[in-house]
């Protein structure tokens, strides 16, 4: 994902200078070029920048982390044996889009069905078109973008945090309380993105931004 290391921490993401929109346009397709080369999944299909696709993302990651976070689920995959291990977490990670194929037709599978897979591609999707501010498209004057921002950037650093726990208890040495905790934490995590999630997705249909679905 962009952005960040799952040890990295939301300050750290690089911010934008809204003065300067052209420069800022440029940096962000290079930027999204270098990172992303043509051939694995982009918004939900290879090399798609679809405005309507990002937005439909961000609405279906949403609903991932709720699906992630509903109990019978997350008991599913924060187990804890007599030993004091982790059971398998993988499930949760594919969630998290922290386990996918990168090329070839399963990523493609991979993109389509797994929303918060490289859902900054569909953050920088949006703030583009913010960006560029396009007559045309009313609906960029209506959003926040500072804002807008400041909940991409948490979004992917507690998405990824929590990737990275769920990867970190499979090594865990000091036991069940130890793996509890860091399973409390992540559930936190999650709880958070579902919020900022939310606060996102009602940024987007109070400006009338287009693919919205209600």
């Amino acid at each position: 994902m962009f952005g960040f290391s799952p040890s990295s921490s939301p300050s750290s993401s690089f911010r934008y200078n809204v003065c300067n929109r052209r420069q800022l346009i440029i940096a962000t397709g290079i930027a999204t070029t270098l990172l992303f080369p043509a051939s694995p999944s982009l918004a939900r299909a290879p090399g798609s920048k679809d405005i309507v696709a990002s937005i439909q993302q961000i609405q279906d990651a949403a609903d991932s982390l709720r699906h992630l976070v509903n109990d019978d689920k997350w008991s599913q995959y924060t187990v804890i044996d007599t030993e004091g291990r982790a059971g398998s977490t993988d499930g949760a990670r594919r969630i998290l889009g922290g386990i996918a194929p990168m090329a070839g037709s399963a990523a493609i599978n991979a993109a389509k069905n797994t929303p918060l897979y490289r859902i900054d591609v569909a953050f920088v999707t949006v703030r583009k078109a913010i960006l560029e501010d396009n007559a045309d498209e009313k609906w960029t004057a209506a959003m926040d973008l500072d804002r807008f921002e400041e909940l991409a950037d948490r979004i992917i650093y507690n998405t990824q945090k929590a990737d990275g726990n769920f990867y970190s208890v499979l090594f865990a040495q000091k036991g069940t309380k130890m793996i509890n905790d860091i399973f409390i934490e992540t559930k936190t995590l999650v709880k958070q993105a579902i919020m900022d999630f939310d606060e996102m997705i009602k940024l987007l249909e109070n400006a009338s931004a287009p693919g919205f679905q209600l």
